[in-house]
């Protein structure tokens, strides 16, 4: 389950700075309108205190204007989009993981703090369950700490910090 969690929270790594527009764009706009999120476009090193310890996150724009995200770590590999749905000002991120796992987080907030929320797939348990990472965002780095609900409580299950390369 950790190294889905690694892939969820790498997911919500929708979210971490192009230097050029994070140098002029205020934090307050993260994640606001379809290109709130265009700052991540690049390449990131991350560092996990999971068992993926270190991952390459490539940010990419797509013709048709979503954000493509593809995070890969020694035994690791995880693809999601990132996709603003204009009428409910809302950005949704589905997720597909190497080892069958799968989800989908989403978020109408914006700023420096984000929390996505959705549910996720674990392939290695066979569950369902209701995921959340919160993602502060800056400049040239990101952080996020992944929750999964079980059993009725919320337990942190990684924390992941990028640094644009």
């Amino acid at each position: 389950m950790k190294k889905c969690l690694l892939s969820i929270a790498v997911a919500a790594f929708v979210f971490a700075p192009c230097v050029t527009r994070a140098q002029t764009m205020s934090v307050s706009m993260y994640g606001v309108g379809p290109h709130g999120f265009d700052w991540a476009v690049g390449t990131w090193a991350c560092r996990s205190t999971s068992h993926v310890s270190h991952a390459t996150l490539k940010v990419t724009r797509t013709s048709g204007g979503a954000l493509f995200y593809r995070s890969s770590g020694e035994n690791f590999d995880n693809s999601w989009y990132a996709v603003y749905m204009p009428k409910t000002k809302t950005w949704l991120a589905p997720f597909i993981v190497s080892d069958g796992s799968y989800g989908t987080e989403s978020t109408t907030q914006t700023g420096k703090k984000i929390i996505w929320t959705g549910t996720g797939y674990f392939a290695d348990s066979g569950e369902t369950l209701p995921i959340r990472d919160t993602n502060v965002n800056g400049p040239n780095t990101y952080a996020d700490v992944g929750d999964v609900r079980s059993g009725g409580a919320w337990k942190t299950e990684y924390s992941v910090t990028c640094t644009r390369t």
